[in-house]
């Protein structure tokens, strides 16, 4: 026993050695170049926003004002809409809060490997619930470590850790059905997930389900015995769930709060059209016969000659590359496994998973299913199928290692399939580190056809040996050459910026590139443009106008910039400035009506970013948003829109001539029915800023037809004055109000859930104005205002999760006591 389990951690050393050089290789340039794993091009959300959003976080940490709710990001968000229990994530903010903000980006890369690692070892211990073969549980384990699911979705950091804890999921899930030492973790692991993210735990749990069923049909004899291990299996699934409330539910609160996908709707006849129709972008079809070769064939979009022609983009559509071995292994395990096995329940049950996976491949189903049966289907889901491609593979390599025959015809079209997808990918692609990467696969795949054509027909020990030593060089070559090239030609973040003095010439040189007749050296230009990041965002002329206005302002206000200093919408997170600008993938839908009903011009790009530096000179905007301070490069902007106060450096501070306040009183309303009808076509902004400065809108507002309709402005209104003071933390916000008659307040809070309102320490109701914001009713008077905001689902998830804690720990102490009493 003890030479086996030797062997058994000799394995596992060797498999962690060989995923750890493999890093070392593929990440050479970031772990000792100059290169930061931060992407502008398709991967642009790491630059874009997730860097932004922890340097926010460490920020805030830093100074010791850290708070759930955070004005820095747009107009302001829920922290727990975007909160992760990852222990990877919590590693990287604690990296800055010792290092700083900027520091921690380079430390990416370690935990990416990281992350590389965990998956291969869980992995490998999943399989070892079954009896493959030391080698056979190597190579799935180390193609499943450097699947295309987690080098790619990997980058957008928030994915990569789905891929450890799905198969640690399979894991204990295994361990119950066995009833196997460890069967009690499966509720843990279940609530690591569901803390983690509610998103993909939702993907996850999908798979864990199916996974369950086909198992207990599988392992059971009877029926009933089988529909018993699944529900009790489902009940810990729902325990698992339960223990992980105190995250999940507040997690959940803030997707469903503000979410930016639309559920499906119209009649079911439509809906099961939208399900179960082909795709019309019949492009998917062709890129789902090339991704599972290589996830990299097409390019990346946004480089080279962007000739994608998928569904969505490189990240979106199916990822399922594992290595070319595993799609010749799969296609191979689907004709020889009913062959092989002689349970007829087991190879019911196989096949009917592979019937499941290949239709929610085929059809919007599972795109749709898997997002939470959106209008927008998706297939970020896929890592759960590369997770069941590699037990086929471990499966075939012991089939071929004990002589198995094989069927010939079907590795042939395979070979004319892989050959095909590599002859598109060489000719789509204009990099050369491309073309390379498809002749390198082609080249493997082919050694790897002629390898499994040799052990199916030799006996020979030693011939067997060495070809399959070969094929196991093969997968190797194969699997790095197609990781490194997933970040091979990135517009990467580099770890120091241009120098000031070598900029000029370097655009010079860029220009002149971009204009090459050259496709590539044309395409490869983008590359080699000047880097001002660090100077952009951590500069110190801009925080000397920030401390500045602390100095000189202690109201609640909102600074904004005509400018952007190293990210499109999100600088305000990295700089600390409360602006109104962010890029945002959960918008809050409350404030995206708003935008798109009156101010369509705030989006920019997508609708997913808010961005103020493109409608900087609409000084009514800036009013109405509470934009009251604006930082500028130009020393000469309009007096009669901004106030020049004061220069910083190469920076010029103004201030918004209108009055610019966070919250305002107002005593008449509006319906929002008549203001969505006035703001449509040309009268959009003669309307809007005439509703929008005067009335309040709200549900059960004056319906009009006609601005004529429009009463005078009260002098009551005109008269009464909000006031909210700067707040120390963002979720507690104090001032007062003046209001020369009853009426409303409104604060350029987004409307949702969590906020409580007290006027003169009585809570009021409080209630949604136009169509996005948050308002309240005051009466004729003074009064003391205090705002509080404390996370939805919180403390009901907290108390919901100790529950089923105990619960979880009861039914543990039951077990632990009965089993005393059987031994």
């Amino acid at each position: 026993m003890r030479k086996n389990m030797s062997e058994e951690s000799k394995t596992k050393l060797l498999l962690m050695a060989a995923l750890s050089v493999s890093c070392l290789f593929l990440f050479r340039e970031y772990l000792s170049g100059d290169l930061v794993m931060v992407y502008n091009d398709v991967g642009g959300d790491t630059w874009q926003q997730y860097t932004a959003y922890y340097a926010s976080v460490v920020n805030h940490l830093r100074a010791g004002n850290f708070a759930l709710w955070d004005f820095t990001n747009g107009i302001g968000i829920n922290l727990f809409s975007w909160f992760q229990m990852d222990p990877s994530l919590i590693l990287l903010l604690m990296i800055g809060i010792i290092l700083g903000p900027a520091h921690m980006l380079y430390y990416l890369v370690i935990l990416q490997i990281m992350k590389i690692l965990a998956a291969g070892i869980v992995f490998y211990m999943f399989l070892s619930e079954f009896s493959y073969s030391k080698q056979a549980k190597f190579m799935a384990a180390f193609a499943y470590g450097m699947n295309g699911y987690l080098l790619v979705w990997g980058q957008h950091y928030q994915f990569g850790m789905v891929t450890v804890y799905f198969p640690l999921m399979l894991l204990f899930a295994e361990k119950y059905i066995r009833g196997k030492k460890g069967k009690t973790f499966f509720c843990v692991v279940v609530f690591l997930s569901g803390i983690y993210s509610v998103y993909l735990s939702y993907m996850s749990l999908i798979g864990i389900g199916f996974y369950l069923l086909f198992r207990s049909i599988m392992t059971e004899e009877k029926p009933g015995a089988a529909c018993r291990k699944f529900f009790i299996g489902c009940a810990q699934i729902v325990l698992g769930i339960g223990m992980s409330l105190g995250i999940f539910l507040p997690m959940a609160e803030g997707i469903m709060n503000s979410s930016r996908v639309s559920s499906a709707s119209g009649s079911i006849l439509e809906t099961l059209k939208n399900y179960l129709l082909p795709y019309k972008n019949v492009n998917y079809y062709n890129s789902l016969l090339i991704r599972p070769f290589s996830t990299n064939l097409q390019n990346l979009q946004e480089l080279g000659n962007a000739k994608y022609e998928g569904y969505k983009n490189y990240y979106e559509d199916p990822i399922l590359f594992c290595s070319t071995l595993s799609v010749i292994f799969l296609v191979q395990f689907l004709i020889v496994f009913r062959k092989k096995e002689k349970d007829r329940k087991v190879r019911g049950c196989v096949y009917c998973a592979a019937v499941l996976m290949l239709f929610t491949l085929l059809l919007p189903l599972g795109g749709r299913v898997f997002n939470a049966f959106t209008e927008t289907p998706t297939n970020r889901y896929t890592y759960i199928f590369i997770a069941f491609f590699l037990i086929a593979f471990a499966w075939m390599w012991d089939y071929l290692r004990q002589g198995g025959r094989i069927n010939i015809l079907a590795l042939m079209i395979t070979e004319v399939l892989m050959l095909r997808a590599y002859f598109c990918g060489y000719s789509d692609s204009v990099f050369g580190e491309y073309r390379e990467n498809a002749m390198i696969l082609a080249a493997t795949g082919t050694v790897m056809i002629v390898c499994v054509l040799y052990l199916n027909v030799s006996s020979g020990k030693k011939g067997r040996k060495l070809v399959t030593g070969l094929l196991t060089v093969m997968v190797f070559v194969n699997v790095i050459s197609e990781g490194g090239i997933t970040y091979t030609d990135r517009i990467c973040l580099r770890k120091t910026d241009t120098p000031q003095e070598q900029t000029a010439a370097l655009e010079e040189e860029t220009a002149r590139l971009e204009a090459s007749e050259d496709s590539e050296t044309q395409a490869r230009a983008v590359l080699n443009r000047p880097q001002n990041y660090y100077r952009g965002l951590y500069n110190q002329d801009i925080q000397d106008a920030l401390n500045y206005l602390k100095e000189a302002d202690h109201e609640f206000y909102r600074v904004e910039k005509d400018f952007s200093s190293g990210t499109v919408s999100m600088d305000s997170q990295i700089q600390g400035y409360r602006g109104v600008s962010t890029y945002n993938s959960v918008m809050n839908g409350n404030v995206k009506e708003f935008v798109n009903t009156c101010y369509p011009e705030f989006l920019y790009m997508d609708r997913n970013r808010y961005t103020f530096w493109p409608i900087a000179h609409d000084t009514f905007f800036a009013s109405f948003m509470g934009v009251r301070y604006l930082i500028s490069e130009k020393p000469d902007l309009d007096d009669t829109k901004y106030k020049y106060l004061r220069q910083f450096g190469q920076f010029f501070l103004y201030k918004n001539v209108k009055e610019a306040d966070i919250a305002r009183f107002y005593e008449n309303t509006v319906s929002e029915e008549s203001l969505r009808k006035l703001c449509t076509g040309k009268k959009r902004k003669k309307n809007r800023e005439r509703i929008l400065e005067n009335y309040l809108v709200t549900e059960d507002g004056a319906d009009i037809s006609d601005l004529s309709e429009l009463t005078e402005i009260p002098e009551a209104q005109k008269k009464s004055a909000v006031t909210l003071d700067a707040a120390e933390k963002d979720s507690h916000l104090t001032g007062s109000v003046s209001a020369q008659a009853d009426g409303y307040v409104m604060c350029m809070i987004p409307w949702e859930k969590g906020w409580t309102v007290t006027v003169d320490g009585e809570k009021v109701q409080t209630q949604k104005g136009d169509l996005g914001f948050l308002a309240f009713q005051v009466d004729k008077g003074e009064h003391q205002l205090e705002l509080t905001y404390q996370v939805p689902g919180l403390k009901a998830g907290m108390a919901a999760g100790a529950v089923c804690w105990f619960i979880y720990i009861s039914i543990c102490f039951y077990q632990s006591r009965k089993k005393k009493r059987n031994l």
